[in-house]
């Protein structure tokens, strides 16, 4: 889908803050077929689709949360500290008022959200609301032509040299890293630290870390610790663990020809392409539409360790060559969970990987977690077995205990399949 960072440089009469003044424009923002910036004016009723705001305060954030932007991963539950201040648009206005519009890497696009907002003391209420994945190139070229013309009219303004030379010298830096330094920059903003602004010893243990992690997790392993060198050094030794216990787990070769004998999953999305594969895998191993165990009615076994992470994001470990998981210690029913989110992880890579089961909202992680609720769960099952379009929460307890599943995985199938509106009698 196609992005737009439309602006026209407008007059904004006196005022006593020049660099404001001087970089005035009417922003229009496009998503797909949506217009991120319709607003009414509350004055007087009338909708316009555009804000007016400084564009300098824009260019700054954008050069200052560039790395961030593109590369600090979102997490599907607690989000790390100010990652909303680093990814949300409406933190760039420096006392203007601008869209609530997040932007978050997924896997090579961007996924765009705004929402809509009353901001308090302001004469613009935001109408619309949406969710849009684009292409990074093309919201990259958008975020440079902006940061670009910012500093064009800046230099064609006389009165601004000092903000001029600051954000030039900024944008500069950004552009003119070598090889190694973009993926150090990579590496520290998914761990969620400026790499313009890092003290040398977490500067050290990023660069060890990165270098001594195996090339297929460490970007989610990094992603999945926390901004200190001591958790880097936890987490580099939980994964050392971890891989000990996976060698002597066994080899799994009957999922290996299970494997072998999957179609391509299609360019989806990374939660159809989970569902397709959990259903193509319950058909190939016969199974019913009640319950799945492992090693049990002619499903193959996997092994599996509890081994408590250091870190609340990472929620285990997949061997390369076979689903045998090292998982963070849970209940039954987490457990359950946890292991078939191993086998999905498993069965979907392009080729033998190493595997990090976490709570990042990646592609990878987004799939796993499809593939496990619909291969524990079916949605076609779960639609046989309820009554309507209401569905009592007596219903999901019942179901749960039948599919061996926690009441969250019931809800979500229901609710993302369609299958009906739960209510509390």
């Amino acid at each position: 889908m196609s992005v737009r960072f439309r602006f026209d440089w407008v007059d904004a009469g006196p005022s006593p803050d020049a660099l404001a003044r001087d970089t005035m424009a009417a922003l229009t923002i496009e998503a797909g077929n949506a217009t991120v910036t319709s607003v009414i004016d509350r004055r007087n009723g009338l909708y316009r689709s555009h804000v007016v705001t400084p564009l300098f305060s824009v260019a700054e954030w954008l050069v200052g949360n560039w790395w961030h932007i593109w590369y600090e991963v979102e997490d599907a539950g607690a989000q790390r500290i100010d990652f909303e201040s680093r990814h949300n648009l409406a933190f760039a206005g420096d006392g203007f008022v601008l869209p609530s519009l997040t932007m978050v890497p997924m896997s090579g696009r961007m996924q765009l959200r705004w929402m809509k907002r009353r901001p308090r003391h302001a004469g613009i209420e935001f109408v619309d609301s949406g969710e849009q994945d684009v292409e990074g190139q093309a919201l990259e070229t958008e975020l440079r032509r902006l940061v670009d013309a910012v500093l064009e009219r800046l230099r064609n303004v006389p009165g601004h040299e000092r903000f001029t030379n600051m954000l030039d010298e900024a944008w500069a830096a950004v552009n003119g890293l070598d090889a190694e330094e973009r993926e150090f920059s990579r590496a520290a903003a998914l761990l969620g630290v400026d790499p313009f602004d890092v003290q040398d010893s977490l500067a050290d243990a990023i660069a060890a870390f990165w270098e001594g992690t195996d090339p297929a997790i460490r970007a989610d392993a990094l992603a999945g610790a926390d901004a200190s060198g001591d958790s880097l050094q936890r987490v580099g030794e939980w994964l050392a663990g971890a891989r000990d216990a996976l060698a002597i787990a066994g080899n799994g070769h009957d999922w290996a020809d299970i494997r072998a004998g999957l179609p391509r999953l299609a360019n989806a999305a990374p939660w159809t392409r989970g569902y397709d594969l959990a259903r193509t895998v319950r058909r190939r191993l016969g199974a019913d539409d009640g319950r799945f165990d492992f090693g049990v009615n002619g499903v193959p076994a996997a092994a599996h360790r509890d081994m408590q992470p250091p870190s609340r994001r990472i929620h285990g470990l997949v061997a390369a060559e076979a689903p045998a998981c090292v998982t963070v210690p849970r209940g039954e029913s987490g457990t359950r969970f946890l292991r078939a989110r191993a086998l999905g992880d498993y069965l979907g890579r392009p080729q033998p990987a190493l595997g990090l089961l976490s709570s990042l909202a990646t592609d990878r992680q987004q799939q796993s977690r499809a593939f496990a609720a619909e291969l524990l769960a079916p949605a076609a099952s779960l639609r046989a077995r309820l009554p309507g379009e209401l569905v009592e929460v007596e219903r999901v307890d019942d179901l749960c205990g039948e599919f061996g599943v926690s009441s969250e995985v019931i809800r979500r199938q229901i609710e993302n399949h369609g299958l009906g509106r739960i209510v509390v009698c």
